[in-house]
Parts: C-alpha cells; sequence; structure tokens
C-alpha cells in the first residue's frame, strides 16, 4: 500500500449535489497544498473549491 496527497477539485451544485476532479498526487500535504496555491492562488471559481485528501492505494510496484 502506498499513501499519496491527492489535489481534488470539488463542484457543488446545490446542498447535496457534487462532482470531483482529481488535479494530480503529490507525496506530501505540503507539496499538494503549494499546487492549489500555484493552480487557483485568489481565483477560485464561485461553488468550487480545491483540497488536499490523503488516499492509500495499491502500489503495483511494491512487493508488499
Amino acid at each position: 500500500m502506498k499513501v499519496v496527497w491527492v489535489l481534488l477539485l470539488v463542484t457543488g451544485y446545490g446542498v447535496d449535489e457534487f462532482d470531483t476532479k482529481s488535479l494530480g498526487g503529490y507525496d506530501t500535504m505540503a507539496q499538494c497544498y503549494l499546487a492549489s496555491t500555484q493552480i487557483f492562488w485568489e481565483n477560485m471559481p464561485i461553488n468550487q473549491e480545491a483540497l488536499c485528501i490523503r488516499v492509500e492505494y495499491m502500489d503495483n510496484d511494491s512487493d508488499d
């Protein structure tokens, strides 16, 4: 298993309807946060938010 930080773009279409789009994976929270500020800075579109989430996944290259 490997853990990465994924930068997600979340778009809200009301109180209970959302879409998500992965914008990239990073080794650390700091790298993910930095990427979010470089992509959006202060120009985040309305009804959208970028967030970093820690994700565990199967790494095919590992021998675990």
